[in-house]
């Protein structure tokens, strides 16, 4: 019994993350824990075990009044996640630069290909994963295993992010590609310099649209 609870409540996390990822749970909705059991068939124990999980993962924050509500990417929480993901990106590909082969450039290459390719057929969510892959990929390619668990403990938060960058404009998308090309370009070439360089720009261009993104929802409420 102690197990299947304790199983309960990764579901409750994962059933409540995927929601709010995907706009079932808008930010500022309150969390209620007899609705929550209701809908998902689990004992409250659990279910307020999995908001404290997620609370602590930063998806969910106790205000005072209202509870546990989702938690608003408000413009200084993104650029606190957008400044841990720029320091692990470039401490990432710095370490790849240094350790790539010719079949990690034939994956990235890959990669790359295909995401052009999404881009022409408009499938977002195609480019959104191609798009992970790709870091993820820089990621392992470093082999630095503490930056794989961190990038493990923040993956979703910060898909969740790039959703919000790559999901306005058109225009954003392709200078995503041409940004991933310029990183790649570098890696071809082993300099280490040159690919923390780009990887630095991408960082950027990404903070900047999804700050601009931001403003844009602002505005419209």
């Amino acid at each position: 019994m102690v197990e299947k609870q304790l199983g309960y409540k990764y579901q409750v996390y994962n059933e409540i993350k995927k929601g709010i990822m995907t706009g079932i749970y808008s930010p500022g909705s309150v969390m209620n824990e007899r609705k929550l059991s209701e809908e998902l068939g689990i004992s409250r124990t659990p279910i307020r075990e999995g908001m404290q999980m997620l609370a602590r993962d930063g998806w969910l924050q106790m205000e005072t009044y209202k509870g546990t509500v989702v938690r608003e990417f408000d413009p200084h929480y993104m650029w606190e996640l957008t400044r841990v993901r720029s320091a692990l990106e470039l401490s990432a590909i710095e370490d790849a630069a240094k350790n790539i082969t010719e079949n990690d450039l034939k994956c990235l290459e890959e990669i790359q290909e295909k995401q052009k390719e999404v881009l022409e057929h408009y499938d977002i969510t195609r480019f959104i994963q191609l798009d992970r892959e790709f870091h993820t990929y820089i990621y392992q390619m470093s082999q630095n295993r503490e930056l794989l668990k961190l990038l493990s403990n923040y993956y979703d938060m910060f898909r969740f992010m790039g959703m919000q960058a790559v999901m306005g404009t058109d225009k954003r998308r392709q200078t995503t590609i041409d940004e991933h090309q310029g990183i790649l370009d570098a890696l071809k070439q082993k300099n280490v310099e040159a690919a923390v360089q780009a990887m630095k720009i991408h960082m950027e261009e990404t903070e900047k649209n999804i700050n601009q993104n931001h403003a844009m929802e602002r505005n419209a409420r």
